[in-house]
C-alpha cells in the first residue's frame, strides 16, 4: 500500500509544478488558444502536465524493486499499449486545442486507439447479472462492445469538461476508485495506474478551480478517460470486481450520465449529436440560478456518490446490488429532472398526456372509421350533414358550418350547427382571453358537380388537446362527407331521344305558301 500511496503523491507534486510552469509559459507565450478562445487568455494545455506527470510516477516508482514493482513490470505488454494508446489520444487532444480537430478525426483516431488496446487484452468479455451474479460469455461481442465503452467513456469525460474543475475532478473520483476496488483483490498495474492518474490529476485542480488559470483541455480529459475505460476492462481478471455490469457503470456514473442526456435531449430536438452546445448538466445547473462553485460541489457529491456505490456493491451480494443500482439510477433521475430541460419536461408532458388520453383517443378514432362508413349509405344531404355533426358532437366541437357554391355563384348546399352538448374539459383562460374563446379551422371540400365549398369547425380552447388524430378527421370531412353530399344531391340530367317532327298537312302547306 505503501507504493501505491507514493505513487500517488509522487505524481499530484509532478502535475503540480508540471501546470504551474505550463501555465506561466503558455500564458506569456499565447500558446493553447483557438480563436474563438483568444479573448480569454485561458491555455488549453493542461493535459500536457498530466500526461507526463502519470508517465513519470510509474517510472518512478519502477526503481523501488519491490513486489509492486516487479508485477507492474510484468505486465509490460499491457502497459506498453496503454501508454502508446493514450499517447494517440493525447496528440490528437493537443491538436484538437490548439487547432481544432473534426468529429470524424477524432472518433478515427480513438477507434485505432481503442483497437490497440484491445488486442493488449483491455477487453470486455464476461459480464454478469446484476439480480443472478450469472457469467455471460459475449464472444464475437466483445470486440464492438469494448470499442464502444472505451469510446464512450473517453468522450464523456470531454464533455464534462466545460466547469472549472469538473472533469479534472470526476476523474480523480474514479481513478479512486479503481485503485481502491483493484487494491481489495491485488490487481497491481490497475492499482497503480489508477493511483498516478487519480494522483496527476488531483495535482492538476488546484489550478484549475474557478477562476481556472488553465484548462485541462481536450489532451487531457480524452487521455484520463480513455486511461480510466482500459483500466476498468481489466479488474474483472483479477477477482470479483466486475461481478456485475452495475460496477463500471457506477464508477463513471456521472460521465454516463452526461453522456446519455446529451444525446437523448439532441436526439428529441433533432439537434446533431456531435454539435456543441451549452446546455450540458454543468451549463444547466448554472442557467437555473446555481452558482459555479455550488454547480461543481453538487456534481462532485453526485460522482462521489457514484464512487461510494461501486464499492459498496463489491462488498455486499444478493439482492443489495440491484438495489444499490436502482437507488443511483433514481436520484440521478430527480437530479437530471431538477434541471427543467425543455426536451424532457415536453416528454414527460406527451407521456402523461398519452397514457390517460389513449382510450378516449381509440374511441375517437373508432368513431371516425365508423361515420366514414356510414356517409358511404346516405340518401340525402341533410342525412350526411347530421353523421357528420354527431361525429364532431364527439369530438367536442363546438359548432360548424357547410357552405358550397357552384362556380357560376349559385348556392349548392348550405348548413349551419352548434353542439347542445356542454363544453369539455377545462379552457386555457389565458389563450381564450387573448384571441377569443375558440379556434377554427376550414377545410376545402370539392364536389364531382362543379361545386366547391368549406366546411369551418370551431372547437374551445382546450388544455387536454386533440383526443383524435386531425389527418383522419380532415380526410373525412374532405373525402368522405364531400363524395357523401355530392352522390346524394346531384342528378345528372336524363337525356332523351328527340321527337320527330311529324309531316306537315297539305292545306297548311298550302297557307303557308299563300302567307309568304
Amino acid at each position: 500500500m505503501r507504493t501505491y500511496i507514493l505513487i500517488l503523491i509522487t505524481a499530484s507534486v509532478l502535475s503540480y509544478l508540471f501546470t504551474l510552469w505550463i501555465s506561466r509559459l503558455a500564458s506569456e507565450r499565447g500558446w493553447g488558444r483557438r480563436s474563438e478562445d483568444a479573448s480569454q487568455g485561458i491555455p488549453r494545455l493542461g493535459g500536457i502536465a498530466v500526461f507526463a506527470a502519470i508517465l513519470m510516477a510509474i517510472g518512478a516508482s519502477v526503481l523501488m524493486q519491490n513486489m509492486v514493482t516487479d508485477r507492474v513490470m510484468a505486465a509490460g505488454r499491457l502497459g506498453l499499449a496503454l501508454a502508446v494508446s493514450c499517447a494517440g489520444v493525447f496528440f490528437l487532444g493537443l491538436y484538437d486545442d490548439l487547432k481544432g480537430a473534426r468529429p470524424w478525426q477524432k472518433l478515427a483516431v480513438q477507434g485505432l486507439s481503442a483497437g490497440l488496446l484491445y488486442a493488449a487484452g483491455f477487453r470486455i468479455e464476461i459480464v454478469s447479472n446484476p439480480f443472478t451474479h450469472t457469467p455471460l460469455t459475449l464472444g464475437w461481442m466483445a470486440l464492438p462492445l469494448t470499442l464502444v465503452w472505451l469510446v464512450a467513456i473517453s468522450n464523456a469525460f470531454n464533455l464534462i469538461d466545460g466547469l472549472d474543475g469538473l472533469a479534472a475532478g470526476v476523474g480523480m473520483f474514479a481513478g479512486v476508485s479503481l485503485f481502491l476496488l483493484a487494491a481489495l483483490v491485488s490487481n497491481v498495474f490497475v492499482a497503480a495506474v489508477a493511483a498516478a492518474v487519480a494522483g496527476a490529476l488531483l495535482g492538476f485542480l488546484p489550478h484549475n478551480f474557478h477562476p481556472a488559470r488553465i484548462y485541462l483541455g481536450d489532451s487531457g480529459s480524452l487521455t484520463a478517460g480513455l486511461a480510466l475505460a482500459a483500466l476498468s476492462t481489466m479488474s474483472e481478471q483479477k477477482g470479483p470486481v466486475m461481478v456485475t455490469v452495475a460496477i463500471p457503470l457506477l464508477i463513471f456514473g456521472l460521465p454516463l450520465l452526461e453522456v446519455a442526456v446529451t444525446t437523448t435531449r439532441r436526439l428529441l430536438s433533432g439537434h446533431p449529436l456531435f454539435s456543441r452546445d451549452d446546455d450540458h448538466l454543468h451549463h444547466r445547473l448554472v442557467k437555473i440560478g446555481l452558482a459555479k462553485d455550488l454547480a461543481l460541489f453538487l456534481l462532485y457529491g453526485l460522482a462521489a456518490v457514484f464512487a461510494l456505490s461501486s464499492i459498496l456493491v463489491v462488498n455486499y451480494s444478493g439482492s443489495v446490488v440491484p438495489l444499490i443500482a436502482v437507488l443511483c439510477g433514481a436520484f440521478a433521475w430527480v437530479v437530471v429532472g431538477q434541471m427543467h430541460y425543455p426536451e424532457f419536461t415536453e416528454l414527460d408532458a406527451h407521456i402523461r398526456l398519452s397514457l390517460s388520453s389513449q382510450p378516449a383517443v381509440l374511441r375517437n378514432q373508432i368513431a371516425i372509421r365508423k361515420a366514414t362508413q356510414a356517409l358511404e349509405h346516405t340518401a340525402s344531404a341533410p342525412e350526411s350533414w347530421v353523421c357528420l355533426t354527431s361525429l364532431l358532437d364527439q369530438l367536442g366541437f363546438a359548432e360548424a358550418h357547410c357552405d358550397m357554391r357552384y362556380s357560376h355563384g349559385a348556392t349548392a348546399h348550405e348548413f349551419n350547427w352548434r353542439s347542445p352538448s356542454p363544453r369539455r374539459g377545462k379552457p386555457s383562460r389565458e389563450l381564450a382571453s387573448a384571441v377569443g374563446q375558440h379556434w377554427a379551422m376550414e377545410i376545402p371540400v370539392a364536389g364531382a358537380d362543379g361545386s366547391r365549398g368549406m366546411v369551418r369547425l370551431s372547437h374551445a380552447f382546450d388544455r387536454r388537446g386533440m383526443l383524435f388524430r386531425m389527418p383522419s378527421l380532415v380526410e373525412l370531412v374532405s373525402v368522405s362527407f364531400g363524395s357523401a353530399l355530392v352522390t346524394s344531391t346531384y342528378q345528372p340530367p336524363v337525356l332523351t331521344e328527340p321527337a320527330k317532327a311529324s309531316p306537315m298537312p297539305a292545306s297548311l302547306k298550302a297557307a303557308a305558301g299563300v302567307q309568304r
